[in-house]
């Protein structure tokens, strides 16, 4: 076997690896893979349509100086908190494409939850981010475990990232953080905490992932710092906007 033939052979098997968890995938999670109606993106699922459009799109990527590999079609990444996915799609034009998406490893998505003390006061995290390599003031969040209810990995994240005596759980609503990029929604809750078993002061298990501090807001605070683009954190945001549009905060702390 020569080496053209050997490489041949090593992309064969590649492809044919990532589309067979795609069919898996397809087949554990139908929802999605829909094409609606009115979709505007057709997710092309004939093998002879991916097989074009792999070929295609990878000789245009070598063109432009990326390796084919960009072409294949299926799960191109996994791991016990990520999935990303390559489709083939027909644009509404009739032109063929892929289209990269991460989809949640959880039917269930991850979740995050407002704390609120018993005086009214809102609990934030100051939290060192991988992605952008920065601090962020933010509320508890994480990804769900496979088979994990929302709430229960709302819970779970709130006690491992602040700790504190829970009072009431109360389901915001859901957040969709990146439509462009992630297909998944997340769940979104306020928590009410007990004052007196509020720490000032994150744990081992915190610092381990990265949390420095914590500060406990007024609502009167938490509006001055968000109208001055102190918090960017999407999910704190959502949360906060549902919170007070739901009347589940105070108005304001002051006499």
């Amino acid at each position: 076997m020569t080496q053209a033939e050997s490489e041949n052979d090593r992309v064969r098997e590649r492809r044919q690896a990532r589309l067979s968890a795609y069919t898996a995938l397809r087949e554990q999670r139908p929802e999605l893979f829909t094409n609606p109606p009115d979709a505007a993106y057709e997710i092309l699922l004939d093998r002879a349509d991916q097989d074009r459009v792999t070929r295609e799109v990878g000789e245009l990527a070598v063109a432009f100086g990326f390796p084919e590999e960009c072409a294949d079609i299926g799960v191109v990444y996994r791991d016990p908190y990520v999935c990303m996915v390559r489709d083939a799609v027909r644009f509404r034009s009739g032109r063929l494409n892929t289209y990269i998406r991460f989809v949640p490893v959880g039917a269930q998505g991850g979740a995050a939850v407002l704390p609120v003390l018993d005086d009214g006061r809102i609990v934030l995290l100051h939290h060192f981010r991988h992605a952008d390599r920065d601090w962020h003031w933010e509320i508890p969040r994480g990804f769900g475990a496979p088979d994990e209810e929302a709430a229960t990995t709302a819970r779970r994240e709130l006690l491992e990232e602040l700790g504190g005596k829970v009072t009431e759980m109360v389901h915001l609503g859901e957040i969709a953080t990146d439509t462009g990029l992630h297909s998944g929604r997340d769940q979104l809750y306020l928590a009410r905490l007990a004052s007196s078993s509020f720490s000032s002061t994150p744990g081992p298990d915190a610092r381990e992932e990265g949390i420095d501090a914590f500060r406990a807001l007024t609502p009167d605070d938490m509006r001055s710092t968000l109208a001055q683009g102190g918090i960017h954190d999407a999910f704190t945001l959502a949360a906060w906007g549902l919170a007070t549009a739901r009347g589940l905060l105070p108005t304001s702390t002051a006499p």
